[in-house]
């Protein structure tokens, strides 16, 4: 057989992976999610626990099963704690909304009112009629707007305390297998890591392999990575505000800590919004604040992104711009989060010499048709 017609059958099998990997990516994969997800959650956790269950045997001198039945019933333990925590402060914050839902949506919905009309009456002084007319129009059809985009976002708040009141049973049999299936893989993760990518079943050197192995901890590291920052907005947003006393401090912060998740937008956005408003309302004191919280998270975030992303996901901070932008045109808000998942596995796939090998072939058949057409 010809060099030749191996590139193009190497070639022809590579394009069949592809489609098949979005075959399995669209298809296949949402299915085994939804049927073994508390086992596939299981795998990685049972991973990190593996340190202390070697110590244990190590140095305690306790057999595998009841060194892996410990620190699994710890985490478990500790999980409980940090689940009773969340849902105690997210029963009282959501009973704290739906109680005070109409005076929060009026407070918010009349001091953008009068921040805006602050704003047109300055407006005003320097243009003519017919431009704060206009604006006028515009500032009354957002704030009708605003009034029900916040009326709608306590109903859906409130539905959603009563779906998740409803899923209890099923979130209970959820964590009992989890837990189940998180033991019997810690006592028998040695033999199940085998198997997988990396394993000493598995070839070690193979591309696929070192492609899966970037994968994975792309995927792991940026959602730490972006955890992280959601966290650290969400803790630090709580005390400051509740120390210079602001109202609803705590929804504030959360809200805020789940913008922090979203790449490009982040916390900032809502804080900046906000600063303006108390500006445009003469509060100077809150308006200077929240910028000082601003410069303050935004600062924490460019001196420990960098790092954090390059630990984590194995990228420069320009790869995952570049990632970043590429997903939001393809994808927007979920491309922008998913972008720089996609671009740790280009670049691992360039590392590990995939796209090499298939530059190689389409040369060779290149180089076949151009002997061809002389």
């Amino acid at each position: 057989m010809s060099e030749e017609r191996k590139a193009a059958e190497r070639l022809a099998l590579r394009l069949l992976g592809v489609v098949l990997t979005f075959v399995i990516l669209r298809w296949v994969l949402p299915e085994v999610w939804d049927k073994l997800s508390p086992f596939i959650i299981a795998i990685p956790i049972a991973a990190a626990l593996q340190p202390v269950i070697r110590f244990l045997q190590k140095k305690i001198k306790m057999k595998r099963s009841p060194a892996s039945l410990i620190p699994v019933l710890l985490l478990l333990f500790i999980f409980l704690g940090l689940l009773t925590w969340l849902f105690t402060f997210g029963i009282g914050q959501v009973t704290r909304i739906v109680n005070h839902s109409g005076d929060m949506i009026t407070e918010t919905v009349n001091s953008v009112r009068q921040a805006l009309k602050n704003l047109l009456a300055s407006i005003g002084a320097t243009s003519g009629p017919g431009v704060e007319q206009w604006l006028r129009n515009a500032i009354s059809q957002a704030m009708e707007r605003l009034s029900e985009f916040g009326t709608d976002v306590a109903e859906r708040m409130v539905n959603f305390s009563i779906s998740l009141a409803a899923s209890m049973p099923y979130v209970i049999i959820y964590i009992s297998f989890l837990t189940i299936g998180l033991y019997f893989i810690s006592k028998d993760y040695d033999n199940i890591r085998s198997y997988l990518p990396g394993g000493k079943r598995r070839k070690q050197d193979s591309t696929t392999t070192q492609l899966t192995n970037s994968t994975l901890k792309s995927l792991f590291g940026y959602l730490r990575v972006q955890g992280t920052f959601g966290v650290m907005v969400w803790i630090i947003s709580w005390i400051y505000l509740t120390a210079f006393g602001f109202p609803y401090a705590g929804i504030i912060a959360l809200c805020c800590g789940v913008f922090e998740l979203i790449p490009m937008i982040g916390s900032g956005v809502p804080y900046i919004v906000m600063s303006i408003v108390q500006f445009l309302l003469g509060n100077t004191r809150f308006g200077i604040l929240l910028l000082v919280l601003t410069l303050v998270l935004q600062l924490l975030r460019r001196v420990l992104e960098p790092k954090l992303m390059a630990d984590r996901i194995g990228i420069t901070p320009l790869q995952s711009l570049i990632g970043m932008f590429v997903g939001l045109r393809y994808g927007g808000i979920i491309g922008l989060i998913g972008g720089p998942v996609l671009m740790s596995v280009v670049v691992g796939a360039f590392k590990g010499g995939l796209f090499s090998l298939a530059a190689r072939d389409c040369h060779i058949i290149s180089a076949w048709f151009k002997n061809r057409l002389k």
